[in-house]
């Protein structure tokens, strides 16, 4: 089996590499190898980006540089659609491809030359087939961002506050927009949703310029007619001023119990003698009011002669006073 020379193959990453990182949709070039009667004998990937291997759940090094196998076919008829372009002697064909229940795509094949096949996937789950005129208009005027995603963790609806935000992203994955990841975040609030189909509450702490911005997100299931989840709405609240009142609050709350931790406190019966008004201690030993008081309740003296004692016992000094 020989090797087409019409499009050298190593220009193919230079060409079409940098376009698949920029587009939303998915991209495969598929080289086609033909025998010496110019018949179709198999095919080759040679190009993808993550959003095709996303959409069709296949890793790269299984398809890249390698004969596709036939298993693919089942999924991406490509040996279909090779015959439908010679059929009709059409350059590009438009059709629409089911990936399972509640996943269907728009497929654009291009035969650009006789050797090389480009494929663009589309998930084919617009906004406006699945939130109604009334529904986009209340998403669409709401204060706090609110995104859609689908099955595949493409966003599919963004509101103009989400767009103010974040840019707009339609047809991006959220993981790679929101969290800078290359795959699906760990614990995924999305994701359990389409698991359990319940509404989800999450915070998350993001770094701003310097700053922490504290976001609530509420992620509520859409479902179909028959009741299954086809995608999420999330909705993103800013909780940072709530959160910088409580930690305010729990900064006060420590200083004063730390305060009070310090403050020594005198309570119960104190034993007093009834002439010298010496406080016995709890080792029994006989101890100054003063020094007393000064130990436990962490008060100080200062000494002075009220007028009743003034005149008792230096009468000449309170008689001039008069």
């Amino acid at each position: 089996m020989d090797t087409p020379q019409t499009l050298p193959l190593n220009l193919l990453h230079h060409l079409f590499t940098p376009l698949s990182d920029i587009i939303s949709c998915g991209l495969f070039v598929v080289e086609i190898l033909r025998d010496d009667s110019d018949n179709p004998q198999g095919f080759i990937g040679r190009v993808a980006n993550q959003p095709f291997c996303e959409l069709l759940s296949l890793n790269k090094e299984d398809i890249l540089g390698k004969e596709l196998p036939e298993s693919l076919f089942q999924t991406l008829p490509l040996p279909a659609i090779l015959r439908e372009f010679l059929a009709s002697g059409a350059a590009q064909i438009h059709r629409n491809l089911s990936l399972g229940p509640g996943r269907t795509c728009t497929i654009q094949a291009h035969l650009s030359c006789p050797e090389l096949l480009t494929i663009t996937l589309q998930h084919a789950q617009p906004a406006q087939a699945m939130v109604s005129s009334q529904a986009e208009i209340i998403l669409a005027s709401l204060g706090d961002p609110c995104t859609i995603i689908d099955r595949n963790f493409f966003i599919i609806y963004e509101n103009e506050t989400a767009k103010e935000l974040w840019g707009a992203n339609h047809g991006k994955n959220c993981y790679t927009i929101y969290h800078g990841r290359q795959n699906r975040c760990e614990s995924c609030h999305t994701e359990d949703v389409f698991t359990d189909g319940k509404i989800h509450k999450n915070e998350k702490l993001f770094r701003v310029n310097g700053g922490e911005q504290h976001m609530e997100i509420i992620s509520a299931p859409l479902t179909d007619a028959t009741g299954e989840v086809i995608a999420v709405v999330n909705i993103t609240h800013d909780i940072t001023t709530h959160k910088m009142t409580e930690k305010s609050k729990e900064h006060l709350i420590r200083e004063l119990q730390a305060s009070l931790a310090k403050t020594k406190r005198l309570n119960g019966l104190l034993p007093i003698c009834s002439y010298c008004k010496k406080i016995k201690d709890a080792n029994g030993a006989w101890q100054q009011l003063e020094s007393y008081l000064r130990s436990h309740a962490e008060v100080e003296f200062s000494h002075g002669i009220c007028l009743e004692c003034g005149e008792k016992h230096h009468p000449q000094a309170a008689n001039k006073k008069k």
